[in-house]
């Protein structure tokens, strides 16, 4: 997500945080951060990190972003194009006059390996959880028919070894349920991931030539970004990551996709995420504009050509609306 963008700016600030994003650019390890004082060329960049801060000590961060994204910011690019919605960008502003976008996203067509798989897997609390549960039972089993078949009574401090023993070697199992467990969760994933990928890679074969990828992903992120900071339902949340993509379907100039979606929420005065599944409906805008000046505001109407505020949304002369300047929005 752009970090100039002020609805997004101002929801940290509401909540008194502020955040540094690193990303790798090429070879090197770049950062930006929510209080614009780092304004970095970033070219391709991959998210490695996100911190987030209250009065200038971390209290949360997250790792773990698809590597297929790929962000690249404007004021590094030779484009005189928004990325988002197509106006007019002067560059010495660093982003977009009318929709404030300051990046295009690319997404990769590409396998992420098995490594990816595992870590993704082996991250989330209910893998922790389950392998935490595996190794306290085996070890409360092994403990139990230990202690009951070598005693020649079973009493209440033969029990109390039980659990000590539980505990003891429960700790010893963790890890070896956590290692071994992941081989046999990673196989069944890796072929769903592959089935998926495979059924996305056929979509833009089919669709690549109608349909600007980095645009749709832009303007996918930016739609994001105004259900969750312009709406009272989200108001809780700070930040959110596109994790991944699972399906994606056409029908005519409406495309359909289901994303999972990383929520970063404040709650009972803490920072915590949670992951959920999304379906949306995106729908291709059937507009031609471009913004007259560098760094103005105003377009012509595609209806009738007169030259009009980019803000006020309806033309002055034929009232044709314009609440969408970016090629594809939310149903």
């Amino acid at each position: 997500m752009q970090l100039s963008d002020k609805k997004y700016l101002k929801r940290l600030k509401d909540f008194g945080m502020s955040l540094i994003t690193t990303y790798k650019s090429g070879n090197d390890i770049v950062e930006k951060n929510s209080f614009e004082t780092l304004r970095t060329n970033i070219v391709n960049g991959i998210r490695l990190e996100k911190n987030y801060l209250r009065g200038g000590q971390s209290v949360y961060k997250l790792h773990n972003f698809d590597p297929r994204i790929k962000y690249t910011f404007v004021n590094a690019s030779t484009a005189n194009k928004c990325p988002n919605c197509g106006a007019d960008i002067d560059h010495t502003s660093g982003e977009c006059p009318y929709c404030g976008t300051a990046y295009n996203m690319d997404y990769e067509s590409k396998s992420l390996g098995a490594k990816y798989h595992t870590d993704l897997v082996m991250n989330t609390t209910t893998y922790k959880t389950v392998a935490w549960v595996l190794s306290l039972v085996t070890a409360f089993i092994i403990s139990y028919i230990y202690i009951k078949t070598t005693g020649r009574t079973f009493n209440g401090w033969d029990m109390t070894k039980v659990l000590v023993g539980t505990a003891l070697f429960g700790l010893a199992f963790y890890y070896v349920f956590y290692y071994l467990d992941s081989f046999f969760i990673l196989l069944p994933i890796k072929m769903y991931k592959e089935r998926i990928n495979a059924a996305q890679t056929q979509f833009w074969a089919q669709n690549g030539n109608d349909i600007n990828k980095d645009v749709f992903f832009t303007n996918l992120n930016y739609e994001l970004q105004k259900y969750y900071f312009e709406g009272d339902q989200t108001r809780n949340v700070l930040d959110f990551d596109l994790v991944d993509y699972t399906t994606i379907t056409r029908d005519g100039d409406i495309v359909e996709i289901e994303i999972l979606v990383r929520e970063v929420y404040y709650t009972g005065g803490k920072v915590k995420c949670r992951q959920v599944s999304k379906k949306i409906r995106l729908k291709r805008a059937k507009i031609e504009h471009r913004l007259e000046n560098v760094g103005g505001v105003a377009l012509r109407c595609r209806n009738c050509g007169t030259s009009m505020d980019a803000f006020a949304q309806v033309c002055p002369s034929c009232g044709t609306r314009h609440n969408y300047l970016q090629e594809w929005y939310m149903m």
